[in-house]
């Protein structure tokens, strides 16, 4: 498409067919004299609307300006009735004054308080209680009301200087004298909120964007000046309050920032009038020229045409192949057995699984692993029938799909497909031996569908490797089968994890040469919904597989330590508590942080915990889990190595980590006395141990022979279901009571 679009644009820049200039020249000279037109009207309609601004901005604030003085008028015109009210009772005391003023901020709200001011200009009452009139040397005006009204019932009343009250307030003070016997007894007062009843009257009157500004001559009281040049203000003076405060009123002048004045309507008209004449014009010009190009665009489309279609095929061959081999992947694989599973035909599916590959891929680098999986196609083409179908699955897997080949005939093909891979790869001067798995499907049923047939192969070949190399497996149901039944298991020991069903029991350790109990070793335990109990082996399998180790490490060491600490109250608890940790545990970097703060927290001494360690904390990232191991023995807390001698470099762990106990696994225990080879290996492991100066438990003990020749080789300690079986917490306890009490005694 890109390369159309780059034909086109170079057509355009040589044809003599482009739009001519003079055309351009004439569009253009029109689309001037329409803006012009545009730019004189656009003005003249928006000086003509900024004077209609301006009028109806002067008579609104007239309007405001009246309604102030209206106001005024009116307050002050109660003020005198109020006045006039108090003298007619003809005195004036607390009763008098709370019955007469009282509710007059809800019928006034803008007066902040009335008050009574006696002969000698003492505040004597106000309301309301808390109001604090005026100062009374405040700034009075005798004769002021004549610029509130002209007519004789104002007269006598007086009228302070605008001045700032509290709570942010503007306010005036108006006398009116109260007169009993002919003689003024006191004078009434109140404190008018002019700052309120001006906000008020702006709320009332004034549009949203208009606002009210009220000043004297150095600066203003109420509201803000605007600072810019593109408002419109409109000044007057208020005569009520002395003729020296002004009111403003102003506001923004909008008209060139809204899109619905006529100004801004005639100019958008303008320009839409002109755009449309342009483009009209324009594409009148463009479609003359458009169809003697014509014939040139239809080659062009033919081109791109054929272009696409080779994209596509492309496309297509990448979607269904592997990209290294260009054999076909696993979505043709599938699509082949799609359309072949709708006949009758055998149907037989062989997944060749090479061994190693990554290794290979790690030692050799890519492009020696890409030849040797060039070669390994080539190799398996040559033996493969005709109408077989060779596929790349996965970086080391092929698969092989074969229609109308017997069971027979599929394993021998199979084992030809192995040997043929296990022959010599000469790649680059390096001499290359590789084998594979190999496992087959069949179709056993009508009802089998392509991605059916694809698991049971790959289930197969992972049997197969599981086996072991240069194996064929057929795919039989019982895989599945059991295939299911583990992940019914580990569904079933997650839930129990995770919802904390799991039990921890201690099977006791015997000191050989006094019969009494000396340690304990916490042991998970779980029952199925079946009764069946799990042996701890499959729990911490399930729980390393599906990454709750953590999480299960954490349960067994904070719970062992808890039951501990409970024997420790009750006085009964062993000499030492053992506690398995399993390799997978050791990634947490916080593993003896965790272990050291539990201990600390149970208020258990270091020396009396145990930490049982697997062979895979010896094998992987030997650097990290000895530093984690030296922080748990500074902190005093034993080591010992569970399984001795079943590991790959058992002696050398007692070099290189600060083990003090060594525990003979089960597997050389069992068989004693009749194996001789066990019993060289016991006395090898014990004999070692103590010339190390360390510490051994054997597992496993069934029988009063195997317990009298250990004992007999130097083996001081043991634990199996011949002394204990596992048991709670609580049958610990009661063990352990009549230990101490004398009367505990156990196999001899």
């Amino acid at each position: 498409m890109q390369t159309a679009m780059r034909h086109t644009e170079q057509a355009s820049e040589q044809s003599p067919y482009s739009p001519r200039l003079s055309s351009l020249a004439a569009i253009s000279l029109v689309c001037v004299l329409i803006l012009i037109s545009t730019f004189t009207l656009f003005n003249s309609a928006q000086t003509r609307q900024y004077e209609l601004q301006n009028q109806m901005l002067n008579v609104e604030i007239n309007r405001v300006q009246r309604a102030i003085e209206v106001n005024l008028q009116k307050e002050a015109y109660f003020l005198v009735w109020l006045a006039n009210t108090l003298q007619n009772k003809g005195k004036v005391d607390d009763s008098v004054w709370r019955r007469t003023t009282a509710g007059i901020q809800s019928t006034f709200p803008f007066f902040s308080g009335v008050y009574w001011l006696d002969a000698e200009d003492t505040v004597r009452w106000a309301t309301p209680t808390d109001f604090t009139p005026y100062p009374k040397n405040a700034n009075w005006e005798s004769s002021n009301a004549a610029k509130l009204s002209a007519m004789p019932v104002l007269s006598k009343l007086s009228i302070s200087n605008v001045h700032p009250a509290p709570n942010d307030r503007l306010a005036i003070e108006m006398l009116h004298p109260v007169i009993f016997n002919g003689e003024i007894a006191g004078h009434l007062g109140a404190s008018y909120n002019i700052k309120m009843m001006v906000e008020a009257i702006a709320t009332e009157f004034l549009r949203p964007g208009q606002h009210l500004v009220l000043s004297d001559e150095t600066k203003p009281f109420i509201g803000e000046l605007p600072n810019g040049v593109d408002a419109m203000v409109n000044t007057v003076e208020l005569n009520a309050l002395d003729g020296q405060w002004q009111l403003t009123v102003w506001q923004r002048n909008d008209t060139e920032h809204s899109y619905f004045t006529l100004p801004m309507l005639i100019f958008i008209a303008g320009i839409v009038v002109t755009t449309l004449v342009a483009m009209a014009l324009y594409l009148l010009e463009v479609n003359i020229i458009g169809r003697r190009a014509e014939s040139s665009m239809v080659s062009m489309l033919k081109e791109e045409i054929t272009q696409r279609r080779e994209a596509e095929a492309q496309l297509k061959f990448t979607a269904n192949h592997d990209p290294q081999t260009h054999l076909p992947n696993r979505f043709a694989m599938e699509q082949y057995l799609d359309r072949n599973l709708r006949s009758d035909h055998d149907m037989v599916l062989m997944c060749v699984s090479l061994d190693k590959f990554q290794e290979i891929n790690d030692m050799y680098g890519h492009l020696v692993a890409d030849q040797l999986l060039f070669g390994a196609a080539k190799r398996f083409k040559s033996v493969l029938p005709p109408h077989a179908i060779l596929a790349r699955i996965t970086n080391d897997q092929f698969m092989v799909a074969c229609a109308g080949m017997s069971q027979l005939e599929a394993e021998m093909q199979a084992n030809q497909l192995r040997m043929c891979l296990e022959e010599e790869f000469y790649i680059e001067d390096n001499d290359i031996l590789t084998s594979c798995a190999i496992g087959i499907a069949y179709r056993y049923s009508n009802d089998l569908r392509a991605d059916d047939m694809l698991r049971h192969a790959d289930t197969a070949a992972n049997k197969a490797k599981a086996l072991g190399s240069r194996k064929v497996v057929a795919y039989n149901r019982t895989m599945q089968e059991q295939l299911n039944q583990k992940k019914e298991l580990e569904r079933a020991i997650r839930q129990a994890i995770n919802n904390d069903e799991l039990k921890l029991h201690f099977q006791p350790q015997v000191d050989l040469r006094t019969r009494q109990i000396v340690g304990a070793e916490a042991l998970v335990r779980w029952e199925s919904k079946n009764g069946i109990a799990i042996s701890p082996d499959i729990i911490i399998k399930t729980a390393e597989e599906t990454g709750l180790m953590q999480r299960l490490g954490h349960w067994v060491v904070d719970t062992a330590l808890k039951e501990f600490s409970r024997m420790l109250d009750e006085r009964c608890a062993p000499k030492c508590i053992a506690i398995n940790v399993s390799g997978h545990e050791f990634q947490d970097g916080y593993l003896a942080d965790y272990v050291i703060r539990s201990v600390n927290r149970y208020d258990i001494p270091a020396s009396r915990v145990q930490i049982e360690l697997t062979e895979q904390v010896f094998i992987e990232n030997l650097e990290r889990n000895q530093h984690i191991l030296n922080r748990l023995t500074a902190s005093g807390i034993s080591l010992a190595i569970d399984d001795f001698g079943t590991g790959y470099s058992s002696l050398a762990y007692l070099k290189h980590f600060p083990v003090n106990t060594v525990k003979i696994d089960r597997g050389f225990i069992k068989d004693l006395p009749q194996s001789k080879d066990d019993l060289v290996i016991c006395q090898a492991v014990v004999s070692m141990a103590n010339l190390l100066q360390l510490k051994v438990v054997a597992e496993g003990v069934e029988t009063i022979d195997q317990q009298e020749l250990l004992r007999n080789i130097g083996c001081n300690f043991a634990q199996g279901h011949f002394y204990y079986e596992p048991m709670s917490t609580d049958d610990l306890m009661v063990l352990l009571k009549k230990q101490r009490a004398g009367r505990l005694y156990p196999a001899s």
